[in-house]
């Protein structure tokens, strides 16, 4: 899976973040006379600056549209986390003049699902597909308990299930992440 935009989010996160820490810091500073008690009392904009400001009229109107683009920077980036990267759907046929197959993705995560389920100790199964059409993806959560063998569940999830999967979906590949979670209401028994 590629990293780079959750690496993105957290640079833009952090340069955001000093930035505004340290303008805060600043301006607090100034506040309680850091910087003198003149400039603690002074306006925050200088004379000249207002005076600029007030002698051209495209001043505050540039200012009003700075800040409607850094807002709807803002909302976009917002709107853009709440993606998922999971894939509605896998069209089967390579070639669409000839027509289209489309497979429900939830529906191929469910029957993954269903058939993980049925190896001896899983108590329960998530499997995502991420990614595109021509480049799926395959995540699974697998919850067991301590009767199940975990590399024997792993075997079995490597030869029997992903390889049913890429023959149902005529694929050479499908990159897959296995997580394997023990899970368990027993407690261990201890050893004296």
């Amino acid at each position: 899976m590629d990293r780079r935009p959750a690496h993105l989010n957290r640079t833009g996160l952090i340069l955001s973040g000093v930035v505004l820490t340290a303008a805060g810091g600043a301006g607090l500073a100034r506040g309680l006379g850091a910087f003198g008690d003149g400039r603690a009392s002074a306006p925050v904009l200088t004379a000249g600056a207002r005076r600029f400001a007030e002698d051209n009229d495209w001043f505050w109107p540039a200012v009003a549209a700075a800040a409607v683009v850094l807002a709807l920077l803002g909302l976009a980036w917002l709107l853009a986390q709440g993606r998922t990267g999971r894939l509605p759907g896998l069209a089967l046929e390579p070639d669409a003049g000839a027509g289209t197959t489309r497979l429900s993705a939830k529906a191929i995560a469910g029957a993954l699902e269903a058939e993980i389920g049925e190896y001896p100790g899983v108590q329960n199964v998530r499997a995502r597909l991420l990614g595109s059409s021509r480049a799926p993806e395959l995540w699974l959560n697998i919850a067991y308990g301590r009767d199940a063998d975990p590399a024997e569940l792993r075997g079995r999830v490597q030869d029997e299930a992903v390889p049913r999967l890429r023959a149902a979906l005529e694929r050479d590949s499908v990159p897959t992440v296995v997580r394997l979670r023990l899970v368990s209401g027993e407690r261990a028994p201890t050893v004296s």
